[in-house]
């Protein structure tokens, strides 16, 4: 078996951009430089180009040409005559701009497919052209050095890029997964541009990550605690970790969706939905598939408001009680899992019955304690034995979860419910809604008056 090969090599951007690089060692670095499609998308905005244009004039000032002003590594896969950018892109793409405004012939001929980088590249564009007075001096892509990390193997190329945080934007774990399964449809010998375009199209990403994350580790077999949303770090790995590194090899595949009805007499109800919330995922199409699923999922409950399948008093509640965030953000997010859960499981032919029965049941601990709901109350609500999505999913029908949902029972919390207070504020707006609500006898007025209106 052939040795896998990794050259180093010291460059200016001049010399990357004209594809003209040799190696300590005498030999060439040849290839036309492209963006995989795996890759990330271009990003950078004004904030970043400004910065790296003051660190440039910065060292300017100070030293002149010499020495060359340093703009960290790049890691190339070279392959058929491509050199892959595997880290860099933003860099690269941000000094081609102004290439492309200084010298159209110098530009290098990369490819962009992305609809978000090629959105970032016009705007970028635009604000260096009006700007060019006040960088074109300061320029000098002879004067510009990198190093260059160039691997002929790919696996190599991605170990370097998932570690590599050199001069750009930070890795986040998104990035880290889209990387993995895309590489992993290319890997198969399948196009992945579709694929590509599918992971860039959807929207609220982060959020359907971070939901399907606490959907899959909070249940009552095995329970896994989730990071904080502010351990940054905590959150990235939690997300390689279960859609990067437990997802199922290139040799198998997930064979378990959703349990299917096999006569007429069942009394399960199928769900219209091909992937389960909680399934095995393999790598490639089978988690973007799944991803896209979610995201178009959530964005069909929680985000349109024409859904021809959806009732307009559904998205007149989510309107009037649950996107009304006032102490409650929290709340909001486990509402929202269980519905993704519910919706998943039994389709939206019964929507709105099963969003007041779940919300009553998720926003019971905003009016059964006195203190504020932080992100740590809704864990420890769960594990109380509240396990909500378990309620869900274990159900065989939409009646029996309703039934299920109804049977949840707790203790009304006075405190904090006079004056201008959160708890306060909550109440009235469902006694806005709803109607007849009162702190006095709360839990039952809110049921009598769901029932009331469902009717």
């Amino acid at each position: 078996m052939a040795e896998n090969k990794i050259k180093v090599a010291s460059c200016t951007i001049a010399e990357l951009f004209l594809e003209k690089v040799t190696c300590s060692d005498g030999g060439d670095i040849a290839g036309t430089l492209e963006i995989p499609e795996y890759q990330r998308p271009y990003c950078w905005t004004e904030k970043e180009i400004n910065k790296l244009l003051s660190d440039i004039k910065e060292h300017k000032n100070k030293y002149g040409d010499k020495p060359m002003y340093y703009l960290g590594s790049i890691i190339l896969h070279q392959h058929n005559g491509k050199l892959s950018i595997i880290d860099g892109q933003q860099r690269i793409t941000t000094l081609a701009i102004m290439q492309h405004i200084t010298d159209t012939n110098k530009v290098p001929q990369v490819k962009y497919v992305s609809p978000t980088t090629i959105e970032h590249i016009k705007a970028n564009h635009n604000f260096l052209e009006t700007k060019q007075d006040e960088w074109k001096n300061i320029i000098n892509f002879e004067n510009l050095n990198v190093t260059l990390v160039v691997t002929d193997n790919e696996d190599d190329a991605y170990t370097f890029f998932e570690t590599q945080n050199t001069g750009g934007v930070r890795l986040s774990g998104i990035d880290i997964i889209k990387a993995h399964h895309l590489r992993e449809i290319s890997s198969n010998g399948k196009r992945d541009e579709h694929y590509a375009i599918t992971w860039e199209k959807q929207r609220n990403i982060d959020t359907i990550i971070e939901q399907l994350i606490k959907a899959r580790r909070w249940n009552v077999l095995n329970w896994v605690n989730v990071p904080s949303d502010r351990d940054e770090k905590g959150t990235k790995n939690s997300i390689i970790k279960d859609f990067s590194e437990k997802t199922l090899g290139k040799s198998k595949k997930a064979a378990y969706n959703h349990l299917i009805a096999t006569d007429n007499y069942s009394m399960i109800k199928v769900s219209p939905y091909k992937l389960a919330i909680r399934q095995p995922l393999a790598n490639g199409e089978n988690f973007i598939d799944y991803l896209e699923q979610f995201a178009e999922l959530y964005q069909r409950l929680f985000k349109h408001q024409n859904d021809a399948e959806i009732s307009d008093e559904y998205y007149k509640f989510n309107r009037d009680i649950i996107q009304i965030i006032d102490g409650t953000a929290f709340l909001k997010e486990l509402y929202e899992i269980a519905m993704l859960c519910y919706v998943n499981k039994f389709g939206v032919e019964n929507v709105l019955e099963a969003a007041y029965w779940v919300f009553r049941y998720t926003y019971s601990l905003r009016v059964s304690t006195q203190k504020t709901v932080r992100e740590d109350s809704i864990p420890a609500f769960l594990k109380r034995g509240n396990y909500v999505f378990d309620i869900i999913l274990t159900s065989f029908n939409h009646e029996q979860c309703v039934q299920s949902l109804k049977k949840y029972k707790y203790d009304f919390n006075n405190e904090n419910t006079d004056g201008n207070t959160v708890k306060s504020r909550f109440i009235n707006r469902v006694n806005r809604y709803f109607g007849n609500i009162t702190k006095n006898d709360y839990d039952a007025m809110l049921k009598k008056s769901m029932e009331n209106k469902l009717n």
